[in-house]
């Protein structure tokens, strides 16, 4: 494992030339479109150069394009790296009823889905899987599952979803946390009967029922989504979660990984960072830094986070050249949250 290192944002530093956050206004991008199962998942295609890699990015729980990723793609595509960024099914503008609803098994299809897209626009290219919150525990369980993966980016990470759910019980009281579980049983009753989701806010003020509810999770996510984004989320998502634990997968998992660690994230635990870093050895790099979850994804933050990134992507690939493209391994037997989730109900 590499040194820790505690970074700030340099405001003296020259700004990255990123164009608007507003995905109305890439000028840059592609926009294209890929299927996931059988449902249309949309995305935008930033072209690289022939020497960068191909980076694959999505949101965490309930996030989209629109909230924040933009800057990071073409970040790393203004390094000459080839980026698809896009939304999973049943979020954004992808395709997919009843929106807002999170299957764990399903956005990892999705992962899955918009490598192969990535892998047929560029088939040469070294593969990087960049992860955030929420996203960043598929791109270390795909990372685990594959054999074609060069390298792996997991920002402000939800690693360890007993971890997560212990801080929500914690930080909303038993009280909440009991309510919450029944609401989201009921919903799940509902999912199983085929009716719509009766919704939860995603972000709440602290002791509301919503999913995240810590004191900054509502002003936070609203500083950095657009004027398209909706605060809700079907409540059955919420049981798997605490099942969900990449942390576990760190010995299969052979590239070289980023870990950035906000060490005042009121959401994702840290200490499950720190226990990946440890079991990956040499093949992690662990950066900390002194803001929150929710600060990273706009400004200063966004672009010390964005530089490090590109600092270690060009390390780890001029060391650890990606091999071949090859099919994803297989899965070795291991339950899935949600693989027994009813159909969502149309």
């Amino acid at each position: 494992m590499s040194a820790s290192d505690d970074a700030s944002p340099d405001n003296s530093a020259t700004p990255l030339p990123l164009d608007s956050a507003d995905t109305r206004e890439l000028s840059c991008a592609e926009a294209v479109t890929f299927d996931s199962g059988d449902t249309r998942c949309r995305g935008w295609w930033f072209e690289g150069a022939d020497d960068g890699a191909v980076v694959v990015m999505a949101h965490g729980l309930g996030g989209t394009v629109a909230g924040g990723l933009v800057g990071y793609a073409q970040a790393l595509h203004h390094t000459g790296h080839s980026v698809l960024v896009f939304d999973y099914r049943h979020f954004g503008r992808s395709d997919g009823e009843p929106r807002q609803l999170l299957g764990i098994k399903r956005q990892q299809q999705d992962y899955t889905a918009a490598i192969d897209y990535a892998r047929g626009r560029a088939p040469a290219l070294p593969l990087v899987l960049w992860g955030t919150s929420f996203s960043s525990a598929h791109v270390i369980t795909l990372a685990a599952r594959r054999d074609d993966v060069a390298a792996v980016i997991a920002m402000n990470p939800m690693l360890d979803g007993r971890a997560s759910s212990l801080l929500k019980l914690k930080d909303a009281g038993p009280g909440t946390f009991l309510r919450m579980t029944g609401v989201g049983l009921a919903d799940l009753a509902r999912g199983c009967l085929g009716r719509a989701p009766r919704y939860l806010p995603l972000a709440g003020e602290p002791g509301t029922l919503a999913a995240l509810s810590a004191p900054d999770a509502l002003t936070g996510i609203l500083s950095f989504v657009d004027d398209d984004f909706d605060n809700r989320i079907a409540p059955r998502a919420l049981l798997a979660l605490g099942l969900y634990r990449p942390v576990t997968r760190a010995r299969q998992v052979h590239c070289p990984v980023l870990l950035q660690l906000c060490l005042r994230d009121s959401v994702a635990p840290i200490a499950p960072g720190y226990r990946l870093a440890e079991a990956l050895g040499s093949r992690a790099t662990l950066k900390t830094y002194d803001t929150g979850h929710f600060e990273i994804y706009e400004g200063d933050w966004r672009a010390a986070f964005a530089d490090d990134q590109r600092e270690f992507l060009a390390q780890a690939l001029a060391q650890s050249p990606a091999p071949a493209p090859t099919a994803h391994a297989t899965e070795s037997p291991q339950h899935t949250p949600d693989e027994t989730d009813p159909p969502p109900a149309r």
